[in-house]
C-alpha cells in the first residue's frame, strides 16, 4: 500500500529569504526533507531572485552524497518527480539576501513493486526560466573630453557585460556611435547612434532581458565621440560569468 506522508513546504513556509555567506562550496542554507529510502519526493524549488544559485539534492540516510549540483538561474525552477530525496542545500556565492521557494508531496511505498513503479517515473527537470535575466549591479561612469574612440566596459576571459541601461550626459552638440567589439577591438557590432544639437542628457534603456556582445567573454562596449566638450556616461548592466 502507498501512503501518503505528507506535503513539503521549504524552510516551513514554502518561501523564504536566505542570505548567502559568499561560498561557492558550503551552503548558506540546508534542510533534511526525509530519512526513510522508501519514501519519494515529487515537487519543486525555485529561484525568486536576479542572482545565480546552487542547489545541491541529495539521497537519504545512508545516502548522503551528493545526487545532483544543479545551477538555477533567475527565475528558474528544477522539478522533481519520484526522488527519494533526502536533503537539499542551498549554495549562493554573494552575501545578498535572496528569495527562494520550494514545495512538494511526499509518499511511502511499503514493497519492492510499488517502489520499482514510483522509481520509473523518477525524473528532474528544469522549468520557468529567462536566463537572460540578471542583476543590474554593474555600475560604470566615464567622461571624455576628446573627440576619440574609447572604452566604456572591459570584460574580462571568462566573463562578458549585459548592458541594461545607459546615460549620456553632453556639455556641448556631440554625436555618438556605441558599440561592441571583442577583445583587440575588432568584430564591430554597432548598437546605435545618438546626435545631440546642443548640451544635455540622452538615456538608452534596454529590455530586462539586457543588450549582450555577440563577441561574448572578453568584450568590449566602445564609444566614438565627436566633441572635445565633456561627455560623461554612466553605464549600468551585470557582468555574465562563462556558463550563464
Amino acid at each position: 500500500m502507498v501512503n501518503f506522508v505528507g506535503f513539503y513546504n521549504f524552510a516551513g513556509s514554502g518561501t523564504e529569504e536566505i542570505t548567502g555567506i559568499g561560498s561557492a562550496t558550503i551552503p548558506s542554507f540546508s534542510e533534511v526533507i526525509n530519512n526513510d529510502p522508501q519514501t519519494f519526493f515529487s515537487g519543486q524549488f525555485s529561484n525568486l531572485s536576479r542572482e545565480l544559485l546552487h542547489v545541491n539534492l541529495k539521497g537519504v540516510s545512508g545516502q548522503t552524497q551528493t545526487m545532483h549540483k544543479h545551477d538555477i538561474r533567475p527565475y528558474e525552477s528544477i522539478n522533481v518527480t519520484n526522488v527519494p530525496l533526502g536533503e537539499v542545500d542551498v549554495i549562493i556565492e554573494s552575501t545578498n539576501r535572496l528569495g527562494f521557494h520550494g514545495m512538494g508531496v511526499l509518499w511511502q511505498v511499503s514493497d519492492e513493486d510499488e517502489y520499482a513503479v514510483f522509481a520509473s517515473k523518477s525524473a528532474i527537470t528544469e522549468g520557468g526560466s529567462d536566463p537572460n535575466i540578471f542583476n543590474t549591479d554593474s555600475y560604470t561612469r566615464v567622461t571624455s573630453t576628446t573627440a576619440a574612440t574609447q572604452d566604456l566596459v572591459t570584460s574580462g576571459a571568462n566573463t562578458d557585460f549585459a548592458l541594461y541601461k545607459i546615460t549620456f550626459g553632453c556639455a556641448a552638440a556631440n554625436v555618438i556611435d556605441l558599440f561592441w567589439t571583442d577583445s583587440a577591438n575588432g568584430s564591430v557590432e554597432f548598437i546605435g547612434r545618438i546626435e545631440m544639437a546642443g548640451a544635455g542628457t540622452f538615456v538608452f534603456d534596454t529590455s530586462d532581458a539586457m543588450l549582450r556582445n555577440g563577441n561574448r567573454q572578453g568584450g568590449k562596449l566602445r564609444m566614438t565621440t565627436s566633441t572635445t566638450g565633456s561627455t560623461t556616461v554612466d553605464v549600468i548592466g551585470h557582468m555574465v560569468e562563462a556558463g550563464q
